[in-house]
């Protein structure tokens, strides 16, 4: 396959998908959809019980924010927010979930530390709505896979140490 010209990353790089988690790229492939031949990024997905591939026109990398893991010091920020942080609550329901799903769709790791120490704040005050369960969840599993990548650890173990930050939250 000859390479595709402009192209920031290659086959074996780990890369950020936003809002979907940390993948592999494991090819690049042309493909036609409908009677135009398009190039294709696809990225493989290692879960604890499965794995998917998605596959992301190189055309729109930049739209849905691909992007590389984030370094030590942005994981460090993240994780000092996570202490010391004071996370914006919007009072309304609508609002709230409406810009969390904003800050998960930048992608980048201090917008997923905001939304994780926000409903984990709510939380301590009141339970959470079945879908803001979800949210923090997804928060969770984003901060970690891509903190994990980064700092060499356990997803499991850096799971731990990401809830002791937040229990120890001086606004939790």
């Amino acid at each position: 396959m000859e390479k595709v010209k402009g192209l920031w990353f290659e086959i074996g790089d780990t890369l950020v998908y936003p809002g979907y988690g940390v993948g592999v790229v494991e090819s690049i492939q042309e493909r036609t959809v409908g009677e135009k031949a398009r190039m294709f990024c696809v990225l493989l997905f290692k879960g604890s019980e499965s794995e998917s591939k998605v596959m992301i026109p190189i055309d729109n990398v930049k739209e849905v924010r691909l992007r590389r893991p984030a370094k030590k010091e942005g994981v460090k920020k993240a994780m000092d927010f996570l202490k010391k942080g004071e996370p914006e609550i919007l009072p309304s329901w609508r609002d709230r979930f409406q810009s969390h799903g904003d800050k998960l769709a930048q992608g980048d790791l201090a917008s997923v530390a905001e939304v994780l120490k926000a409903l984990h704040t709510l939380n301590a005050k009141k339970p959470l709505s079945f879908r803001e369960k979800k949210m923090y969840q997804k928060a969770l599993l984003l901060l970690t896979a891509e903190a994990c990548e980064v700092l060499n650890k356990s997803r499991e173990d850096l799971e731990v140490d990401v809830l002791k930050l937040l229990a120890s939250s001086k606004t939790a």
